[in-house]
């Protein structure tokens, strides 16, 4: 049986002493009893709401975060947008855009709840996929490299010096201008978030009832069912000589 000590003080104002003494109190089983049943009210209600949240989606070697040109985080939710666009329609996607600022945290490493990939991925924000001609994207990527602003990309390799596109390959290959592309995003995006302008050069425009958060949750149950752990790494997908001078 466990004791806890309780000191009482005495102190009198201005005085340099003060008196003191103490009490054992014997811990034991009565204090399992629940005391305050509105606290257990609270409890009880919020509880089914908050339980979903705990649940284990997968399990991360390290922990991992977003920043640009490109990172592991970065990468990793924007290559899911792009497999669960395929999956979703049945077609398949060329290039997949997100925003940097979409992602709000860090991946723990270790055990990986609902809750962790709510916490990274706040925003109500759906899939959305449409059609763009390959001259349009050009000119979209240029602006977006002139601006210094590229965000989360997928299937692409590129490379910026000054502002300016050295390389622009999107599905393996330079950007042909008439071909067509399948292109997956967010809503926010696709509305003019974050300044992208992509509706006036956007068609087969299709919005689905996919969540983002929900999307990734499902991507990483399925991997954790093949027993596969969250693994995370840059590819040189986005490289911003730009951004490489400024960091030294």
């Amino acid at each position: 049986m466990l004791s806890l000590v309780i000191l009482a003080l005495a102190c009198t104002a201005g005085a340099q002493s003060f008196t003191w003494k103490w009490t054992p109190v014997s811990i034991d089983s009565t204090f399992d009893d629940i005391r305050d049943l509105r606290a257990t009210e609270i409890i009880a209600k919020y509880s089914p709401q908050v339980e979903p949240l705990q649940e284990i989606v997968g399990y991360s070697e390290d922990e991992y975060s977003a920043r640009p040109p490109e990172s592991p985080l970065s990468n990793f939710a924007v290559d899911v947008i792009k497999a669960i666009a395929e999956k979703k329609t049945g077609e398949k996607v060329d290039i997949a855009l997100t925003n940097f600022g979409g992602i709000r945290t860090s991946l723990p490493k270790g055990a990986v709840r609902v809750y962790d990939i709510f916490s990274i991925f706040p925003f109500d924000n759906y899939l959305v996929t449409f059609d763009i001609k390959g001259s349009d994207l050009r000119r979209f990527l240029e602006h977006r490299v002139s601006r210094g602003r590229l965000e989360c990309l997928s299937n692409v390799e590129i490379e910026v010096k000054d502002r300016k596109p050295l390389k622009l390959f999107v599905d393996g290959a330079p950007i042909d201008d008439d071909r067509v592309y399948k292109f997956a995003t967010i809503n926010f995006l696709m509305d003019g978030g974050d300044g992208v302008v992509l509706s006036d050069v956007a068609f087969n425009r299709k919005d689905t009832d996919v969540w983002i958060r929900d999307a990734i949750c499902e991507y990483l149950r399925e991997q954790m069912a093949r027993g596969e752990k969250i693994v995370l790494s840059t590819d040189g997908r986005i490289k911003d000589y730009d951004y490489q001078e400024r960091r030294r």
